[in-house]
């Protein structure tokens, strides 16, 4: 739940960071801005964006469009450069070597300089007088470009690199040798964007850290209906999550986000990574969750339409000075649902038993959480006519699990419609299984084709475990998975890994497509992948630690894209056909 947190106010930081980049914006909306420190002349890094060579980044997006069935996506970048630059393109950009855009500050501004590899780049200077620029010298042996709409910028050109930007000052103020960096920065990737937050100016952190703060204070109002103590609850919840932004934007090293189209693994991935200041807290929390082992296993099973799987231990002592900010969130999500409850529900005695059914779950969170360790898998398998779900997970207090279960049962008992919980129905390991059959309406025909004509739920419980089976052979199905965990007890794994598979779920799809058309075109893509995709047709998203980080993938294998582009070929044809008729 912790890395959960995190990889939320990262998302947070994001857009804030977004913030820092636009000073000036900040400047304008902060009442209390202070005059801007003076210059320190020391140039820093602040934002590098690298993309490969050219004719790499080109031979990928045409791999990539042969994938989704447009083989012509290359030609087509190509073929666009040559017309800008009206056929110089070719002698005139050296496409064998990286080329970018990096942004240094001085501790007060921001200077950004463009960086093109270039073989003849007096030619792209004719270029844009062609289209109407007037070339004219500047200082430092620069030139000043000035266009059509009354703008300039300055062109500087210096062992093999053409220097652009839109301030004369910053070509003299070059980062060294910029070629190697932005090679270095690149990696592996078609594309990088590294921000080194590190060495954003304070004032601007100070600026983005009041925008957000007004923001939220502009946001936060009473909720009709909200109690002074519910509104004071949630309050002291944004406040301490507000306490936890803070720290991030200080304790933030690096952020950076990477796309890469690997043609020799026929598959795609978008990097997110971020990394903390060595010896910060943040640091420290993050490499308390290195090494993650779990106990579940066998819950994570590749061959499902769908299936997960996390693993974290923190410390709790490097967790202390967090738990107040995670009882405010608690305690205010408890009162959010407990006025949802009032909200919908009448009956008095089923209001109240609700309440601490929904207590008692919030207890077993809370002392899983405050244990440090988070770990469990989910696993469904699908197919046109049968769905089974299985999940397991660590629970600090399950017999809180199993009082809830049974103040929800009371709660429910109202209900002429109600079946009853079978308790002790079944045993495995050291879990013991209470099972519900809930019957499936008649007019629900698509959930009656996946369950037939009754949905059956079994939650087993055990000393520090629970597991949950939903649909046919549930019972069977967690014991399997529960048999194969501990035979890998103790198993390495990363943080979070997520897999999809698309055939089984657009199987599925297709079986319940609300009219032919939608049907037609599910099936024929379904096929495809059952036919031609060998198995490698999932969308993963998989977290990985790094020295005081984390990283997350998110990766399509190539039958996805081949899926993209067979399932726009088939509805461009059901046009064309309509077109026809």
């Amino acid at each position: 739940m912790k890395t959960i947190a995190v990889r939320f106010r990262s998302l947070m930081f994001c857009a804030a960071m977004l913030a820092l980049l636009t000073p000036r914006a900040f400047a304008q909306s902060s009442p209390e801005q202070k005059p801007a420190p003076a210059a320190t002349g020391e140039l820093k890094n602040v934002a590098i964006i690298a993309a490969a060579p050219y004719q790499k980044v080109v031979a990928d997006v045409t791999f990539l469009g042969s994938l989704a069935g447009k083989p012509e996506w290359g030609q087509m970048i190509d073929g666009g450069l040559a017309f800008f630059t009206q056929g110089k393109a070719a002698t005139a950009i050296d496409k064998t070597k990286t080329w970018g855009v990096i942004v240094q500050t001085d501790g007060q501004n921001f200077i950004p300089v463009a960086v093109l590899p270039v073989l003849k780049g007096d030619e792209l200077l004719g270029v844009a007088k062609n289209y109407g620029a007037q070339i004219k010298d500047s200082d430092n042996g620069a030139k000043e470009v000035a266009l059509p709409n009354q703008r300039s910028i300055f062109v500087k050109q210096e062992n093999g690199l053409a220097f652009i930007t839109t301030s004369a000052a910053s070509l003299s103020k070059l980062p060294p040798d910029p070629q190697a960096l932005l090679t270095k920065m690149v990696g592996e990737y078609d594309l990088t964007i590294h921000a080194s937050v590190k060495n954003v100016p304070e004032m601007y952190r100070q600026f983005a850290l009041q925008a957000m703060q007004a923001g939220v204070q502009n946001g936060m109002k009473k909720n009709e209906g909200e109690t002074d103590e519910q509104f004071e609850q949630r309050q002291k919840a944004t406040q301490a999550q507000m306490a936890q932004m803070q720290r991030m934007i200080n304790e933030m090293d690096s952020l950076t986000i990477g796309w890469a189209i690997d043609s020799k693994q026929q598959r795609t991935y978008l990097d997110f990574a971020y990394t903390f200041v060595a010896g910060s807290k943040m640091a420290k929390q993050i490499s308390s969750y290195s090494a993650p082992k779990t106990d579940f296993a066998g819950f994570y099973q590749p061959d499902a339409a769908a299936t997960v799987t996390f693993a974290t231990k923190g410390d709790p002592k490097a967790m202390a000075e967090d738990m107040a900010q995670f009882e405010a969130s608690m305690n205010s999500a408890r009162q959010q649902l407990n006025q949802e409850i009032d909200k919908k529900v009448d009956d008095t005695d089923a209001r109240d038993a609700l309440k601490a059914a929904a207590s008692d779950a919030f207890d077993a969170a809370e002392a899983t959480i405050k244990s440090g360790q988070m770990d469990g898998g989910a696993s469904v398998h699908l197919s046109p006519n049968s769905l089974t779900f299985v999940a397991g997970a660590h629970v600090a207090d399950t017999a809180k699990v199993e009082s809830a279960l049974k103040k929800l049962e009371g709660a429910a008992k109202k209900s002429p419609d109600f079946p009853g919980v079978k308790w002790n129905a079944a045993n495995h390991g050291s879990a013991t299984f209470h099972t519900l059959t809930v019957p499936v309406p008649e007019g629900e025909k698509g959930p009656r084709a996946l369950l037939g004509e009754k949905l059956d739920v079994a939650v087993g419980i055990a000393p520090e475990a629970v597991y949950v089976g939903v649909g046919k052979d549930n019972i069977d199905a967690v014991s399997k998975a529960m048999d194969a965990s501990a035979k890998e007890k103790g198993k390495s794994v990363p943080p979070f890994e997520f897999a999809l598979s698309l055939t089984p779920i657009l199987e599925v799809a297709a079986a319940q497509a609300e009219n032919d058309e939608q049907k037609e075109v599910l099936q024929k893509v379904a096929d495809f992948l059952k036919s031609d995709a060998q198995g490698r047709d999932h969308v993963r998203a998989v977290g990985t630690m790094v020295p005081n980080g984390i990283k997350y993938r998110l990766e399509a294998e190539e039958g996805v894209l081949k899926a993209m582009g067979k399932a726009s070929a088939a509805m461009q044809e059901q046009k064309m056909q309509a077109a026809h008729q």
